[in-house]
C-alpha cells in the first residue's frame, strides 16, 4: 500500500490477470485498474509512482504507475500507460541441486520478499555507500537466503548482497527509523536476524538462536513475518508457524530464544501469516492467522502474583483483542498506514480483500486508566480513542470545577490575616497528580532518534544467541561470551520493555499532530492552555519546596542552586519557561498569586540578576495589563497592590530597608540619633511600597526598567568613567520618564529634577550617587541626598500622598550612610574646589580655562536654587572606627557660596573682557560670546525650571496634594534676583554673537 495515498496494489500467482490497484474510500474499496503481468507475483512493494514486484525467475521487476490517471486527477502523461516496465533487476541465484539435504529445503528462484527503504537521514557510517544518492530509491529482495539491496536507477549491479542464512528468508523490513540502515529477516529456519548495513563485512549485528525449521509450538518453527515498531525503534514483533507473536527488545541480546513477551490467542490454532503495528497506537498490533482470523491485540502491562517470588519485576503483557474479524480464506497479509489512521487491510488467501475500520467504541475498552472519577475515564478514553475534542471538552468541565475551588479559596485568603495566608496551601495542589496526569495524557511523547539507543555489542549479540558469525568468534570463545552476557539480561530486557510499554502507551503516541489539531478546533487549544497553567503552578510551588528544603536541611554547599531529578539548576527551568509563565500570568492572574511570584523570582536572582528582573518585570506588566482590561473592578488578590512583595524582591535593598552594605558603626551615629531613624520590618516596607503602587503601578514598574539597565551596566563592565556616566544617563532619563507619568497625579509627589528621588532601589540610588563622586558633580550629589536629611515636616491633611512629606526618607537607614559619605567625602571635596578656584583668581584671575569658571558658577547656582532644607550644607558623623569616636562635621556657609558666586563671576567677567581686546574686533566678541553662552544658557535655563516650580494657589489644602516648593520658596527668590542680576551682565557678551 501506498504510504501518502489511499492506493493499494494486490498481485496474484496467476499467469492471467494478476495485478489489481484499489481505491481506499471511506465507506468502500473501488478497484481502479487490473492488469496482466508476464509472471506471478509473490512479493510486492509501493512507493510513490513505483512499484516493484517479486516473480519466481530469479528477477524483480520495477514498474512505474500513473496513480494520477488511476485516481481520477489530471496527469502530465494523459497519452501512456497507466503501469509500464521501467527495469528488470537479476538477483542472486541459489546453487540449482535436484535433492536438498535433509533439513533444508530446496532450493527457489522465488523472490519472497521485496520492499523499498525509507527515506535516508543523515549519512552516518558508511550508509548509504557515497556511490548512491541521498534521494536515491533503494529496495531490498530476498531470493533463498541472501538479501540483495539494489538502487533502482542502476540495474546491472546490486549495491550490497548480504548472506544471512543457509535457508530460505520469508520475510524482510527495514527499520522506518533514521538513518534507515536496519533491516530485519526472518527464514524457515525460526531465526530472526538484524543487519546493520553500516557494518562492513558481515552485516548480522543481533540474532535469536537457532531453532529447527520443522519445528512445533514450543520452539517457533518458521518465521512468517516480521514488523518494526513505528513508534519504538528498538522493539521487533515476529510471527511463526507455532501461532504465538513474539516480541523482542533490540538493545538486549536474544537470551536463549527467549522474547520480552509473547502474545498467543487462546482460540487461535493456525499460524500467523502476518503482522502490523498499528499507525496511530504504540501498543497496538494486527495479526492476520491461517485460520482465516484477524486480530487486533492491545499490550497492556500487568501484575501477575503467580510468578516466582525471586523475580523483582513482576509485570508481565496482558494481552487484550480489540478488534477481530474472520476471513473467507487463510489472512496472508496485514497492512496499515499513517494515512488511513486506525483502518487495516487484510488479503486472503483466496483474493479477498478486506478494510477494518477500528470504531472509537472498540478503542475505549481498551484504553489505560490511571485516575479514578468518571470525568477523568472519559478523558482517558477520549484520547486513547484519538478523539481529542471530546477529552478536551471533559478536561475543561474538570478544570472549571478546580477554578471555582480556586477563586473561592482565593476570595478566603484576601480576608485572612498575613500570617494565615502564608500557611494556607492553593487549593489546585490538592489535584496535583491529577493535573500532572492530565497533562501526560495529552502530551505527544519524544521520538525516539536512533541516537537515543544502540545495538547490543556483535560479541554479546551473536554469541547469545549461539552464532558463529560474531565478529573474530570460535566456538568456544562464542559459548564463553554467552555464559558471561546472558545472566541478567532476560530481566534487564523485560523490565525496559515494560517501563516503555507503560509510558508510551498512555496518552498520545511520538509526531501526533496536537499543535494542528488545536489550531483547528479551539477548545482543545482551551483545554491545553488550561492544562498548562495549571500544571506550570504546580511544578513552580514543587520547585519552591525543593529549594527551601534544600536550604532548611543545609544539603546544599554554599552558593550552589538546587537541582531537579535531571540534574539541572531549578532556576534555570524556570528561566526557560519565562515567557509562558508571564502569558499565564496574564491570562489567570488568580491562579499564581503574588507569594508564588515573589519566591519564583527570589529563586533566579541570586544566580541570574538580569534574569529574575526581567521575568520581575514581566510579571508586574501581566498583572497591569490585566487590570487594565478588566470591565469590572478585579479581586484585591489580583490588584497590583498585591505584587508589593515582589516589588521589594526586585527593587532589594529598597530606600526604606536596613542597609547592609554600609559600615556597621552607622547604626550607632550620634549625629543621626536625634532623626529617631526607624530600622523598619518587613510588613512595614512592603506597607510603603503598596502605598506607591496604590498610588501609581507604572511609575513603580519603570524603577524595575531602570534597575535592569543599571545592572546590565554594570555587568557589562569598562572604564571607570564610561560605567559612571552611563548610570547617570540612566538615572536621569528615567527621572524625565517619571516625570512624564505623574503629570496630573496628586497622589504622588515624587521629584525629577532630583534623580535619586525617583526609585525605590537603595541600589540604583547609591550606583548613582557614588558615580556623581568620580565625576566631581557635588552639586547634584547634595542636592539629591537632602531628601535623606531634611527634617521632616508632615501634612497631616495629606499624608497619604505619597512624598506629600518632604523629609519622608529620612527616618530610613539609608539617611544613616548618606550622612556620613556627604560628610565626610562630598561636602570636603566640593569646598576644596571652591577654595582652590578662589584662591587662584585671587592671586591671577585670568589664570584659569574658562570651563572652571562656568562649571563652579553652575554648581553654586544650583545648590542655591534647589536645596530645600534650612542648613543644607551642614553635616555630622562619626568618626570611623579606627578612630576616636568623635564627631566630624563639616560645613559650606551660605556666605561662603554667595562670596564664591559674586568672586568667580566677576572673575569671568573679567575673563571676557580680556578676550574682547586681545584680538581683532570681529573675532574677540565671537570667541567672547562662545564663551559665555553655555553658561548663559545653563542659568537661563536653571531659573526657568526654577519658576516654573513656583508654588500653586490651591483653592483648598485638602483637594491638592501640597507642593514641597511652597516651603522656604521666599528665601530663594534673593538667589534668583542675584543670577538674574548676573545673566544680565553676561548678556552683553552673548547677544554679539551674530
Amino acid at each position: 500500500m501506498s504510504d501518502d495515498q489511499p492506493l493499494l496494489a494486490v498481485g496474484s500467482g496467476s499467469y492471467e490477470t494478476n495485478m489489481f490497484f484499489v481505491q481506499s474510500l471511506d465507506d468502500q474499496l473501488d478497484v481502479k485498474a487490473s492488469f496482466a503481468s508476464k509472471f506471478p507475483i509473490y512479493s510486492l512493494a509501493f512507493k510513490a509512482n513505483l512499484l516493484m514486484a517479486g516473480t519466481d525467475r530469479n528477477t524483480s521487476v520495477l514498474y512505474h504507475v500513473d496513480r494520477a490517471r488511476l485516481l481520477g486527477f489530471t496527469s502530465d502523461d494523459s497519452d501512456g500507460p497507466l503501469v509500464k516496465c521501467v527495469g528488470t533487476f537479476k538477483n542472486k541465484s541459489a546453487k540449482s541441486i535436484d535433492v536438498a539435504a535433509p533439513g533444508n529445503h530446496v532450493p527457489t528462484k522465488r523472490v519472497s520478499c521485496v520492499e523499498f527503504a525509507p527515506a535516508f537521514g543523515a549519512a552516518s557510517g558508511g550508509w548509504p555507500p557515497s556511490s548512491v544518492s541521498s534521494n536515491a530509491d533503494l529496495f531490498l529482495s530476498c531470493l533463498g537466503g541472501v538479501v540483495n539491496i539494489w538502487d533502482a536507477a542502476a540495474s546491472q549491479h546490486a549495491v550490497r548482497i548480504e548472506k544471512v542464512s543457509n535457508q530460505p528468508l520469508v520475510c524482510a523490513r527495514w527499520s522506518p527509523q533514521a538513518p534507515a540502515s536496519l533491516v530485519a529477516t526472518g527464514g524457515t529456519d525460526g531465526v530472526v536476524s538484524v543487519l546493520d548495513l553500516r557494518r562492513r563485512g558481515k552485516a548480522v549485528a543481533w540474532r535469536t538462536a537457532e531453532t529447527a525449521w520443522m519445528g512445533t509450538a514450543d520452539i517457533g518453527g518458521a518465521i512468517n513475518d516480521v514488523a518494526w515498531s513505528p513508534y519504538m525503534p528498538y522493539w521487533l514483533a515476529t510471527s511463526g508457524e507455532g501461532g504465538s507473536v513474539s516480541l523482542w527488545d533490540l538493545r538486549y541480546a536474544a537470551s536463549e530464544g527467549a522474547a520480552v513477551a509473547t502474545l498467543q490467542h487462546p482460540t487461535s490454532h493456525g499460524s500467523v501469516r502476518s503482522l502490523a503495528w498499528s499507525p496511530t497506537h504504540v501498543d497496538l498490533l494486527a495479526t492476520g492467522s491461517s485460520d482465516k482470523s484477524w486480530w487486533l491485540h492491545s499490550l497492556r502491562v500487568d501484575e501477575d502474583d503467580a510468578l516466582e517470588m525471586g523475580r523483582k519485576d513482576r509485570r508481565v503483557v496482558r494481552d487484550t483483542v480489540v478488534a477481530d474479524r474472520r476471513a473467507a480464506d487463510d489472512i496472508g497479509s496485514v497492512v496499515a498506514v499513517r494515512a488511513k489512521g486506525n483502518t487495516f487491510y487484510t488479503l486472503s488467501s483466496c483474493g479477498d480483500l478486506y478494510a477494518h475500520r477500528v470504531t472509537a467504541s472498540a478503542l475505549n475498552g481498551a484504553s489505560v486508566h490511571r485516575m479514578e472519577g468518571d470525568d477523568f475515564e472519559r478523558a482517558e478514553a477520549a484520547v486513547y480513542a484519538r478523539d481529542v475534542r471530546a477529552a478536551a471538552e471533559s478536561v475543561l468541565g474538570l478544570v472549571d470545577k478546580l477554578k471555582e475551588e480556586s477563586d473561592q479559596a482565593a476570595e478566603d485568603s484576601a480576608k485572612a490575616d498575613s500570617q494565615q495566608q502564608q500557611q494556607q496551601q492553593h487549593p489546585l495542589m490538592k489535584y496535583a497528580e491529577c493535573i500532572k496526569a492530565l497533562c501526560d495524557l495529552f502530551k505527544a511523547k519524544t521520538r525516539l532518534g536512533h541516537s537515543s539507543w544502540t545495538l547490543p555489542p556483535p560479541s554479546v549479540a551473536l554469541a547469545a544467541a549461539g552464532s558463529s558469525l560474531a565478529d573474530g568468534g570460535t566456538a568456544a570463545t562464542a559459548t564463553t561470551a554467552a555464559q558471561t552476557a546472558v545472566p541478567g539480561n532476560a530481566d534487564a530486557a523485560h523490565t525496559a520493555f515494560m517501563d516503555d510499554l507503560e509510558c508510551y502507551g498512555y496518552g498520545l503516541p511520538p509526531d501526533f499532530p496536537l499543535e494542528s489539531t488545536a489550531s483547528r478546533q479551539p477548545v482543545v487549544w482551551q483545554a491545553l492552555e488550561r492544562l498548562n497553567m495549571s500544571n506550570l503552578r504546580i511544578k513552580l510551588a514543587n520547585m519552591i519546596a525543593v529549594a527551601d528544603a534544600a536550604d532548611q536541611q543545609g544539603s546544599k554547599t554554599k552558593g550552589s542552586p538546587a537541582v531537579g531529578s535531571d540534574g539541572r539548576p531549578l532556576w534555570k527551568s524556570i528561566v526557560d519557561k519565562e515567557k509562558q509563565l508571564v502569558q499565564y500570568v496574564r491570562a489567570e492572574p488568580a491562579l499564581f498569586d503574588a507569594r508564588l511570584l515573589r519566591s519564583t523570582v527570589k529563586m533566579i536572582l541570586p544566580h541570574d540578576c538580569i534574569a529574575g528582573l526581567k521575568l520581575g518585570l514581566g510579571i508586574c506588566e501581566a498583572y497591569l495589563a490585566n487590570r487594565n482590561a478588566s470591565p469590572i473592578p478585579l479581586p484585591a488578590s489580583i490588584a497590583c497592590t498585591a505584587l508589593d512583595g515582589l516589588v521589594h524582591v526586585l527593587l532589594f535593598p529598597t530606600v526604606f530597608d536596613a542597609d547592609t552594605a554600609g559600615d556597621s558603626s552607622a547604626s550607632d551615629d550620634p549625629a543621626m540619633a536625634a532623626r529617631k531613624v526607624v530600622t523598619p520590618d518587613v510588613q512595614l516596607v512592603r506597607e510603603r511600597i503598596s502605598e506607591c503602587l496604590h498610588a501609581c503601578p507604572e511609575v513603580v514598574f519603570e524603577m524595575v526598567r531602570l534597575e535592569i539597565r543599571i545592572q546590565e551596566t554594570v555587568l557589562r563592565g569598562g572604564e571607570q568613567a564610561q560605567v559612571a556616566e552611563s548610570i547617570v544617563t540612566a538615572m536621569k532619563e528615567h527621572a524625565k520618564t517619571v516625570g512624564r507619568m505623574l503629570e496630573g497625579n496628586p497622589q504622588v509627589q515624587i521629584h525629577s529634577l532630583y534623580p535619586a528621588t525617583t526609585t525605590l532601589s537603595a541600589s540604583a540610588v547609591r550606583l548613582y550617587l557614588n558615580s556623581l563622586v568620580p565625576m566631581r558633580a557635588y552639586d547634584e550629589y547634595l542636592v539629591n541626598t537632602q531628601w535623606w536629611r531634611a527634617s521632616s515636616k508632615v501634612d497631616h491633611d495629606q499624608g497619604s500622598v505619597v512624598g506629600a512629606d518632604y523629609g519622608w526618607l529620612a527616618s530610613y537607614p539609608l539617611a544613616r550612610v548618606l550622612n556620613r559619605q556627604t560628610a565626610t567625602l562630598v561636602v570636603p571635596r566640593f569646598r576644596r574646589q571652591i577654595d582652590v578656584v578662589r584662591q587662584t583668581i585671587q592671586k591671577e584671575p585670568l589664570s584659569l580655562e574658562p570651563r572652571l569658571y562656568r562649571d563652579t558658577l553652575l554648581k553654586i547656582s544650583r545648590i542655591n536654587l534647589m536645596m530645600r532644607c534650612d542648613h543644607p550644607l551642614s553635616f555630622s558623623a562619626s568618626s570611623p572606627p579606627s578612630q576616636d569616636n568623635g564627631l566630624i562635621t563639616t560645613s559650606i556657609p551660605t556666605t561662603l557660596l554667595a562670596e564664591a558666586f559674586e568672586d568667580v563671576g566677576h572673575a569671568f567677567l573679567m575673563l571676557l573682557e580680556a578676550l574682547t581686546r586681545h584680538t581683532s574686533h570681529r573675532d574677540a566678541y565671537k570667541r567672547a560670546a562662545a564663551e559665555a553662552q553655555p553658561l548663559y544658557e545653563s542659568l537661563v535655563l536653571l531659573v526657568d525650571v526654577e519658576r516654573g516650580h513656583r508654588p500653586r494657589r490651591r483653592e483648598s489644602a485638602a483637594k491638592l496634594a501640597k507642593d514641597i516648593d511652597q516651603l522656604q520658596y521666599d528665601d530663594r527668590k534673593s538667589q534668583i534676583a542675584s543670577i538674574n542680576k548676573y545673566l544680565r551682565k553676561l548678556e552683553s557678551y552673548t547677544s554679539t554673537v551674530n
